[in-house]
């Protein structure tokens, strides 16, 4: 599984979504709205310029907690972060992970993700994540990394205890390539400064 991860995880793909209409201006975009999501936005509830402390997300490792093997790694160069800008294409910021069936049996993954921040200090940050499927939220997680010192480099792992789905509905998410999607929001001092969006397949892979 580590090897075919890796080579799927290594050709992310990006095209558009198709998501309920999930409209809330820049104001109404909390903490607690994003927390009580029930279907994936269809447009990001942030500007890239939002994005104060000019937080930037360099390269991130997957493992398995419980047999420790690297699921996927990529390396801080292999990251653009100096491109973005509020006049792109919105389409092409929406990420596809093509992770395949196994992933669905995983119990425990962590992830380490490298990122640095700008001049300001941030004094609390949070990242809210959900994951939903035909209209259910099947994963919720929020992340506390509290104060983040000016003009550091920094790594965080975030561990993520995957619900066991029943047989059903895995069968149904595997027949169903990119109908799982995923919100993650991030809160610098109670304000939205990045919001990513993401689509996932996990029907076979082309060499299993």
């Amino acid at each position: 599984m580590e090897g075919t991860l890796n080579d799927y995880m290594s050709k992310l793909s990006v095209n558009q979504t198709s998501s309920a209409p999930m409209h809330c201006s820049y104001e109404d975009a909390t903490p607690d709205y994003v927390k009580a999501l029930t279907n994936p936005t269809d447009q990001f509830l942030c500007k890239i310029s939002d994005n104060w402390p000019n937080l930037k997300f360099g390269g991130f490792k997957i493992r398995d907690m419980v047999s420790q093997i690297t699921l996927v790694e990529v390396q801080d160069d292999e990251v653009d972060n100096e491109n973005l800008q509020d006049s792109d294409d919105p389409k092409t910021r929406v990420i596809k992970y093509h992770l395949g069936p196994d992933f669905l049996r995983l119990q425990t993954v962590g992830l380490t993700l490298n990122f640095s921040n700008g001049e300001k200090p941030i004094n609390n940050m949070l990242m809210v994540e959900r994951h939903y499927f035909r209209g259910k939220v099947i994963r919720s997680y929020e992340f506390k990394f509290g104060f983040v010192i000016p003009n550091s480099t920094n790594s965080w792992e975030f561990i993520y205890d995957l619900p066991q789905l029943d047989d059903q509905v895995k069968t149904e998410i595997v027949t169903a390539p990119w109908e799982v999607k995923s919100d993650s929001f991030f809160f610098a001092d109670g304000k939205l400064i990045i919001h990513n969006r993401a689509e996932y397949n996990y029907a076979p892979l082309e060499d299993e």
